[in-house]
């Protein structure tokens, strides 16, 4: 041996062992279990939207991103042994205590104050139950933060959007005006007829309308609100309103001279893309929908600048808005009947 060798020898001993070779720490036995839970979830979503929404799996992994950032953080001695002591009630005491005090965030926040909202947490406990009921765990529900009244707008509004469009169609002969137009009449008509949320409007199938001369009726389902407390989507038939058929019978007649555009199958869904968006005849989405609604509300808002309308009078550009405004509106004048 060479009198350097030893040298060699202790010279290798003394380097760091390659990143490669560390043994990275197993994830605990509770974030294991929750994933395999979280994936049955994604499956569904996959397959039934109607029954766990793109919304709700985003909802679902949130929450299950901040367990796995609270759990390091000291929940409870037993918490990372199994999901069921994960969502044992110290565990979850714990967790919400973090969450609400806004030390789980994975993304800066330019706001003052890092606490979370009310609503974020009655999230997280709606989240929690069907993880725990998914993986048919027994569940101590936390108190929810109650919940208060969101804020609506004035219902004059709606009626401004119904003028603006129908003075948009008076632009143009009854049988050229553009695809938007056409589809714009029926859909808000229908959005005016129905209340629905854009996941609703956008999961409306043509089979769900029924237009004859003696029945106007829409089916909607409508999806389970507040969490996933095992309810199942509720369809509800709505009765239309004579101009609401009307404007989809202009509807339909435009939506069977997009499907020849189609190179696939026939689309099923109610409302479709049109022109000038490049997929013209494929089924909007609810972000299209949401969309055609602001610019619609931009437009007005222009009007109203012109006006010095003020700002907390404009139209407001969130469907949403618009809906839970016309939401209480109907429910008021039921109470007054």
């Amino acid at each position: 041996m060479s009198p350097s060798a030893p040298l060699l020898a202790g010279a290798q001993a003394d380097r760091p062992t390659p990143a490669a070779l560390t043994a990275v720490p197993s994830p605990a036995t509770a974030l294991t279990e929750l994933e395999r839970v979280l994936d049955v979830f994604r499956t569904v979503n996959r397959t039934a939207k109607d029954v766990v929404s793109d919304s709700r799996l985003q909802q679902l992994e949130w929450v299950a991103t901040e367990l796995a950032l609270a759990l390091p953080l000291g929940l409870t001695e037993t918490a990372g042994d199994s999901l069921a002591e994960l969502l044992a009630p110290a565990a979850v005491d714990a967790y919400l205590l973090l969450g609400r005090g806004g030390h789980l965030r994975s993304m800066p926040t330019v706001s003052t104050d890092p606490t979370s909202v009310a609503a974020s947490e009655r999230i997280r406990i709606y989240c929690l139950e069907a993880l725990a009921r998914q993986a048919k765990l027994p569940f101590e529900t936390p108190a929810v933060p109650p919940s208060t009244p969101r804020p609506t707008v004035s219902p004059q509004f709606a009626e401004m959007i119904t003028k603006y469009l129908e003075a948009e169609a008076g632009k143009w002969p009854s049988d050229r005006r553009p695809d938007a137009i056409v589809r714009g009449l029926a859909m808000w008509s229908v959005m005016r007829d129905t209340l629905p949320r854009l996941g609703e409007l956008e999961s409306m199938r043509l089979s769900d309308l029924v237009l004859t001369d003696d029945t106007r009726t829409l089916r909607i389902i409508r999806q389970p609100q507040g969490g996933l407390r095992g309810r199942m989507p509720e369809p509800e038939t709505v009765h239309l309103s004579e101009d609401t058929a009307t404007h989809l019978a202009e509807w339909l007649k435009l939506r069977k001279v997009l499907i020849p555009r189609l190179g696939g199958g026939v689309p099923t869904h109610l409302w479709l893309s049109v022109y000038p968006n490049p997929d013209s005849g494929v089924p909007i989405h609810r972000r299209g929908i949401s969309r055609w609604y602001k610019k619609i509300a931009d437009a007005i808002q222009v009007q109203q600048d012109a006006q010095d309308v003020p700002e907390h009078e404009l139209a407001p550009t969130r469907w949403e808005t618009m809906r839970r405004t016309l939401l209480a509106q109907r429910q008021a004048a039921r109470e007054r009947a």
